[in-house]
């Protein structure tokens, strides 16, 4: 296969993609240093276009294999980790050291809460902590007795993420809001100071305290009770904003069939999340990390809500940063749209989204699947899609009417594979939130289904999209004059409606 052509865009929008990625670009340079020279070397040596292969060791050769260690059976429990790429699940790019961080599982596909690291200056799969104990529940809504509340409360439960793993890099931390909890089926639960079950979360993960022999909250809360803990979660279920007209209806709001995006806003770490309004139609919402050193509380605001019936299982998120857009993939066959899209400088339940339906550039319809995950690339301030059918990627942009509002109708690009190497892929319930542009790689890191080829080192791949080269440093300093001249251009906003 050979290399696509690029996509021809207007020169107005041109010039402001050019801001948007220079302002990438330059907001990038701290995190160069975690861009390590074994990531350099590969994408070195691959095309624009191309894919190669990251990962130097299987993903299950972090798992813990200590029996004393890990829930079993025995303990009514299921232990499967191969669950935390499988099972609705998403991953979080620390920008910050240049890993990839991975955690999940819940419901009824695996309860070890413990995080896992894939070393970017290595390529190697590791382990970031231990699972939680899990505390036996009598409840009357039960018909026998289950495990799943942690014995110390001090780490969420495991959970199916969907696409609500981010790392913050103005906190320093990984979040997740969850989704459905394992042997719960809802939100994440804990004890309060009286010994309560309460509703609880989102919960922060500490990277700095990452350790392989630890578990993730207290000492004594391992399987092992002689496990030290490494108090590597926070709870801020006590620090967030969950009252009042711009919160969600209620603590217990419905995170299944999340999507997720996170952008910096005023020097801090925002989350744009969608929730389920109901029947499947999507609200989204602007979650807000406040001064975690200075005891600083989080904030919800409804940035808009759902205009048409267009179910949004298995779906996947992004921020299009050059016309502050919020992009989120459809179910198929809903009403024709593939994708709902919002103007995220609006706010309020009549901030509503609009309806885009995709096509190819011959015409015909690009229909959506569940397994379509979708990210924004500052590099050429495009929308790429990756379904997990092996190396097949597709663009698309933000297309405009000539009176300045959003067209209904955007125009889809295959892309080539321009290496002889591509992922299988293979994802049994979408890639969701399994692929992520990182801007100081200038590329797509993409992680494969469990056992994905068992012909290649381990399973759950990690691979990389080459997108674009990434500038030298010494170029960063020449892109500053041109943002400028480009500022105007950047600073005019396009309206949603038409």
């Amino acid at each position: 296969m050979t290399p696509s052509k690029h996509i021809s865009v207007s020169s107005t929008r041109l010039l402001r993609q050019v801001a948007v990625a220079a302002a990438a670009a330059l907001s990038a340079v701290p995190s160069l240093a975690a861009t390590s020279s074994y990531l350099q070397d590969l994408l070195a040596a691959t095309p624009v276009g191309g894919w190669v292969r990251a990962n130097t060791t299987s993903f299950s050769s972090a798992w813990v294999t200590d029996p004393s260690l890990k829930p079993g059976a025995a303990d009514a429990m299921i232990y499967s980790p191969g669950a935390v790429v499988t099972a609705w699940s998403s991953m979080a790019w620390d920008s910050t050291r240049g890993n990839l961080l991975l955690w999940g599982g819940g419901h009824a596909s695996h309860s070890g809460n413990e995080m896992y690291v894939w070393d970017g200056s290595t390529g190697a799969w590791g382990r970031g902590s231990l699972p939680s104990k899990l505390e036996i529940i009598y409840d009357w809504n039960q018909p026998t007795p289950i495990p799943y509340l942690v014995v110390d409360s001090k780490a969420p439960q495991a959970s199916h993420t969907y696409e609500s793993n981010l790392y913050l890099p103005v906190s320093g931390k990984f979040i997740t809001f969850g989704a459905v909890a394992y042997n719960d089926a809802k939100n994440f639960k804990a004890r309060d100071a009286n010994g309560n079950i309460v509703l609880a979360g989102p919960w922060l993960w500490d990277p700095t305290k990452a350790d392989a022999n630890k578990v993730g909250g207290s000492t004594g809360s391992g399987w092992n009770p002689n496990t030290l803990g490494g108090d590597m979660w926070t709870n801020r279920a006590g620090m967030s904003d969950w009252v009042g007209p711009n919160a969600p209806p209620s603590f217990d709001f419905n995170f299944i069939n999340n999507t997720s995006a996170y952008r910096t806003e005023n020097g801090r770490d925002s989350v744009y999340i969608t929730a389920n309004g109901g029947g499947g139609w999507p609200n989204l919402f602007r979650y807000t990390v406040g001064d975690l050193a200075n005891g600083g509380r989080d904030t919800w605001e409804l940035v808009g809500s759902s205009s048409f019936a267009a179910y949004t299982f298995q779906s996947s998120g992004t921020i299009d940063d050059a016309n502050n857009l919020y992009v989120q993939t459809t179910t198929p066959s809903n009403n024709g749209f593939d994708l709902h899209v919002w103007d995220i400088t609006g706010s309020g339940a009549g901030n509503r989204d609009k309806g885009i339906r995709l096509v190819m550039e011959n015409g015909e319809d690009f229909v959506i699947n569940l397994k379509h995950g979708i990210d924004y690339s500052s590099s050429d301030g495009s929308l790429y899609m990756w379904g997990g059918d092996q190396g097949r990627v597709f663009r698309t942009h933000a297309t405009y009417n000539p009176d300045g509002t959003l067209a209904t109708t955007w125009t889809v690009e295959e892309l080539g594979n321009a290496s002889a190497t591509q992922p299988v892929g293979a994802h049994l319930y979408g890639v969701m939130g399994k692929w992520q542009y990182v801007d100081e790689l200038g590329a797509f890191v993409a992680l494969e289904e469990m056992n994905g080829n068992p012909s290649l080192p381990g399973d759950a791949g990690l691979w990389l999209y080459k997108v674009s080269a990434v500038p030298e440093p010494g170029t960063y300093a020449m892109l500053l004059g041109g943002l400028a001249v480009l500022g105007a251009a950047l600073r005019r906003r396009r309206p949603l409606q038409g």
